[in-house]
């Protein structure tokens, strides 16, 4: 006799309790990126963060850190795709430190690639790999979470929900106590929150990402296709100021269409229209939702109106209850003056650290 996913989750929360989850367990903090997303681990810029960093987010008033992992990139060969241990190691460290400073910590599972489509048969690993962290951490205390997987997208919903569904299946049958994030695909997108399967597995937690609008918060940004490296100098809000022009290399793709969008788009009723279907699902589905990332450029955008970004929308998902983690702590999104980081002391970007809500140190 064989079981389904959906089966198996049921058996394991009546067998086990597990409970249900109506609110996150946590409510703000940042994430820790170009920290774990290395090549290997033997790549993993060990020095980039260290203690004090911690202690740092939690004076904020934070009460979680979001640790983006090249998981599969960091294992052996098929089929068994065993974890390396120099990752363990580190990774052991990072969550010690969070939890001695009573950090949540969400072990984000960022294997993806911003262009490539996520692979159909991405299950192969993914359940390996999580069958093998489920093990390692099934024991820690209820302040490490676990993510599925960073941003699916180019793959069909349907596939999507039976790879995250199996993903859970394989975490719920090692570790019945810790938290679980899922989310849609679109790289996590508000829109594709009610094509994730009704999962009947509890202590899950269902994540969005909001960039909104997209060239807005992405302006300068030499990833993604086409690149918005070119693009700059588009305000927020709109509120009838003057548009760039848009750059030569960017005429005819989709750039075009969203300027030409942007004065609807670009104020703060088009962003609190998409938030409220966040909050629309966690209340039809009395679940949990938890936006995973958000974030402007700091390169080309101007920063005023970037500060003006995060207030408005760190207060909307705040009178919505929805928790959330900034994208990012050091870096082209981070909270501090330039994308290189600094002293916590002197080179924090207090005008955005008090937009989001954040207590100054």
């Amino acid at each position: 006799m064989t079981f389904g996913a959906k089966t198996v989750i049921i058996f394991f929360n009546i067998m086990y309790n597990i409970p249900t989850l109506s609110k996150a367990p946590f409510s703000r903090g940042v994430n820790f990126a170009h920290w774990f997303e290395a090549r290997s681990a033997q790549a993993v810029k060990w020095s980039r963060y260290t203690e004090q960093d911690f202690i740092n987010v939690k004076s904020l008033g934070a009460d979680v850190i979001r640790l983006p992992i090249n998981m599969h990139a960091m294992t052996g060969a098929a089929p068994d795709y065993v974890i390396d241990p120099l990752l363990l190691q580190y990774l052991d460290t990072a969550v010690g430190w969070a939890e001695k400073h009573s950090l949540h910590i969400i072990i984000d599972n960022h294997s993806f690639d911003p262009v490539a489509p996520t692979d159909v048969n991405i299950d192969r690993i993914l359940l390996k790999v999580w069958a093998q962290m489920a093990e390692h951490y099934k024991n820690n205390s209820d302040l490490v979470i676990y993510e599925v997987l960073n941003e699916p997208h180019g793959i069909a919903d349907e596939r999507w929900g039976e790879i995250q569904g199996a993903a859970v299946e394989a975490i719920r049958a090692i570790d019945q106590k810790h938290a679980i994030i899922v989310g849609g695909t679109d790289y996590n997108s508000i829109e594709k929150l009610a094509f994730i399967p009704r999962y009947t597995g509890k202590s899950l937690i269902y994540t969005f990402h909001f960039y909104d609008p997209h060239i807005f918060t992405h302006q300068g940004a030499t990833w993604g296709s086409p690149s918005l490296e070119p693009l700059q100098g588009l305000p927020f809000p709109a509120d009838g100021r003057p548009l760039p022009a848009i750059p030569a290399g960017l005429k005819g793709t989709w750039v075009e269409g969203a300027l030409q969008q942007y004065g609807q788009n670009a104020v703060p009723a088009a962003l609190s229209a998409t938030l409220d279907k966040a909050a629309a699902f966690a209340q039809e589905r009395d679940v949990p939702v938890f936006c995973g990332e958000f974030g402007v450029y700091m390169i080309q955008s101007f920063p005023a109106d970037r500060v003006t970004w995060y207030r408005t929308v760190a207060a909307m998902l705040d009178e919505r209850r929805i928790p959330w983690a900034s994208w990012d702590y050091f870096g082209g999104f981070g909270i501090f003056k330039t994308q290189y980081g600094g002293s916590f002391n002197t080179d924090l970007n207090t005008d955005v650290v008090q937009a989001m809500g954040f207590t100054l140190p």
